[in-house]
């Protein structure tokens, strides 16, 4: 029988790399093997300590299936999938203890089997916190109770309140409750560790790098110099059979592509066949076993894919086949996203491009699109098929800066000596250092709107450490001048400022984006104090706020806020007139006032708004059409709040929700 089941396996994956014959309009014909009807359910088997079964069938050129759960004869849950393996995963989290019948159809070949199976559920959180949330009637000052940090190398997590992740189905997860706003630290988690706390208490979902993470218990041995993984009876346990510790939705890992970021990588790529790109891909699934892996994928919540080539932005159709295999193969790997660093719809390295901003709703002229996220696959297993087809495969687009980006306008920069070099200036066309807000604006949000037009997610990878390449060959990695006294020599020696990194935060989420990727690999002896800025930003994202419809935060409201982006309406004259900014005029005009809003059709309200260099206004009003009903609300000089409790004066924020 096993020999069976692996003969299925085998026939099973080679023909779910085939066009779809539904695609080309040919009668469907009985799901057959060597000419041979056959298509059939094998066994049910729930995968543990979870709400997945995987469907285990057996079915030559069956590679598009429909798979339906039923009782009494009722369908309860349904789904259709292109299976990759012999194994389907289905999510049955909504379903309650009992028998049930499991149901597999053939979609392009006829053939439809069923088997009877028991099904017990284990109890998810509807949200993430270790303690009960205070509800506030309105924002308080979470920085009040965070000094700046005087020690280097921490921060302080432990002096913000703890907030829940808030946690709904995401259909792309079969269903599985997952953050419609989901954090990532792509850094370590030293701080939280040191004292004691859970990141997931301060927003963070899923922690990247993990490098104490211990062999046999929460993942897989490296074979070559650990000892392997033995059983109560000695028996040593394979990879293919060893469950990590880790719950699931804690798993993640970064990783570089075969042969590193290299010309050898790059020509690794451009000779190897696709096939064989792809069986690559498939190899990335990191170290915590496949004992409880659903439809044949390993059990992983997100794995960054850092490839910093060219070849990741299509250059030519030969790339762009060669890069679609890669991720189809990273996609068909794991169960949650992989999230393709440098490997963008639009290929701008970074930098502001006027054209990212579409000519009407969904137009765009005057930019080129990465075709590797626009175009079908041409050859072989890719053909006809496209990254939409797996939305788990996600673009994580790079925001970064350069130390002087941080500075206030207006700073002049010293020498040494204390002789003056330059002021400081962040705006319009005499700017001598980049606006790092209007950039982190103008990219996150015309890369999630573009994203979303095409039915995908959009991961932001805006950064707060100092680490972009500097633009003259005799500075050092991280700054653009190397001439003043806060330069540090040996590169990467700075973060944006805390409230800078706040601002950040804030703005991404209400870009639209879906995932955050927060990416460091800062050297010791840096002040982490920006980091509480991240923390504060995750707190007021976290905290609920009483209204008379309810208490709920902006986690809780994510996955039907609408983000209005560049159309959110703003008045400096009473009312008088009405502006709408794009994040490029933020760095045109000193006076504009970056503010965002976003609502649902309910009518729930959350308005941001700040002024990242001390120049913007202080007071304006702002407006938003919902149910053809004009709502409309006033800011304050009054209404600021700073981030800093030393410099109680500032006026760093404006946030409101109703």
């Amino acid at each position: 029988m096993k020999q069976l089941i692996f003969l299925i396996a085998l026939a099973t994956l080679a023909c779910a790399n085939r066009e779809s014959k539904l695609e080309q309009n040919e009668p469907i014909k009985p799901c057959a093997c060597d000419g041979k009807p056959f298509f059939k359910v094998l066994k049910i088997q729930q995968v543990p300590n979870s709400n997945f079964i995987n469907i285990f069938f057996g079915a030559c050129e069956a590679y598009q299936v429909k798979w339906e759960v039923l009782k009494d004869g009722k369908v309860l849950v349904t789904g259709i999938v292109k299976p990759t393996t012999s194994a389907i995963g289905a999510y049955l989290g909504s379903l309650s203890e009992g028998n049930y019948i499991a149901r597999l159809s053939g979609v392009n070949c006829s053939g439809k089997s069923e088997i009877p199976f028991q099904f017990r559920p284990i109890e998810e959180k509807k949200s993430l916190s270790q303690q009960s949330q205070i509800a506030y009637d309105s924002f308080p000052n979470f920085f009040d109770n965070v000094p700046v940090e005087t020690q280097t190398d921490t921060y302080s997590p432990e002096k913000f309140p703890a907030t829940p992740i808030a946690l709904s189905p995401d259909s792309l997860m079969g269903g599985m409750p997952t953050p419609a706003f989901a954090v990532i630290f792509d850094k370590p988690i030293d701080v939280f560790q040191k004292k004691g706390i859970d990141h997931r208490t301060r927003g963070i979902y899923v922690s990247l790098v993990h490098p104490e993470y211990r062999p046999c218990n929460e993942r897989y041995p490296n074979i070559q110099y650990e000892a392997p993984c033995k059983d109560g009876t000695g028996k040593e346990i394979s990879y293919e059979d060893f469950i990590s510790t880790i719950e699931p939705t804690r798993r993640g890992f970064f990783a570089y592509p075969p042969k590193g970021n290299s010309a050898e990588g790059e020509q690794y790529f451009l000779t190897q066949p696709e096939q064989k790109l792809y069986e690559a891909g498939l190899d990335y699934h990191g170290s915590f076993g496949r004992g409880d892996a659903v439809g044949g994928k390993a059990q992983v919540m997100f794995q960054t894919m850092d490839t910093e080539m060219n070849i990741s932005n299509g250059p030519d159709n030969k790339s762009k086949n060669k890069y679609m295999a890669f991720l189809k193969g990273m996609g068909d790997a794991i169960t949650g996203y992989v999230l393709a660093m440098y490997s963008n719809t639009f290929p701008g390295v970074g930098n502001f491009q006027a054209g990212r901003y579409p000519k009407n709703k969904n137009e765009y002229s005057s930019i080129a699109q990465n075709p590797i996220w626009t175009e079908a696959g041409d050859n072989g297993l890719i053909k006809g098929w496209r990254l939409t087809n797996n939305r788990r495969i996600v673009e994580a687009e790079e925001v970064s800066c350069l130390a002087e980006d941080g500075y206030e306008q207006g700073m002049t920069l010293k020498t040494k000596e204390g002789r003056a070099l330059r002021n400081i200036n962040h705006f319009g066309s005499n700017a001598n250092v980049e606006h790092a807000l209007a950039k982190i604006i103008h990219i996150t949000e015309t890369g999630a709107y573009r994203a979303h037009l095409d039915g995908r997610k959009y991961c932001s990878q805006a950064k707060i450490i100092a680490d972009r390449n500097p633009p003259y060959n005799n500075t050092s990695g991280g700054f653009w001048y190397n001439d003043h006294v806060q330069y540090d020599p040996q590169g990467f020696g700075a973060y944006l400022p805390r409230h800078l990194a706040f601002m950040e935060g804030m703005m991404v989420f209400f870009s639209g984006t879906d995932i955050w990727n927060i990416w460091d690999r800062a050297k010791p002896g840096l002040n982490q104090d920006p980091y509480n800025g991240i923390l504060g930003a995750l707190t007021y994202l976290g905290t609920k706020i009483k209204t008379s419809t309810g208490s709920y935060s902006m986690l809780d409201l994510r996955p039907n806020l609408q983000f209005m982006l560049w159309e959110s309406e703003i008045s400096y004259d009473g009312g008088r007139t009405w502006q709408q900014h794009k994040g490029t005029d933020f760095k045109a005009n000193p006076q504009a006032l970056p503010l965002r809003i976003a609502y649902t059709k309910e009518g729930k309200i959350a308005i941001f708004a700040c002024r990242p260099y001390n120049t913007e206004a202080q007071s304006c009003q702002w407006r938003v059409k919902i149910n053809n009903r004009w709502i409309t609300g006033q800011i304050t000089e009054k209404d600021w709040k700073s981030c800093y409790p030393a410099q109680t004066g500032r006026k760093d924020f404006y946030l409101k929700v109703e």
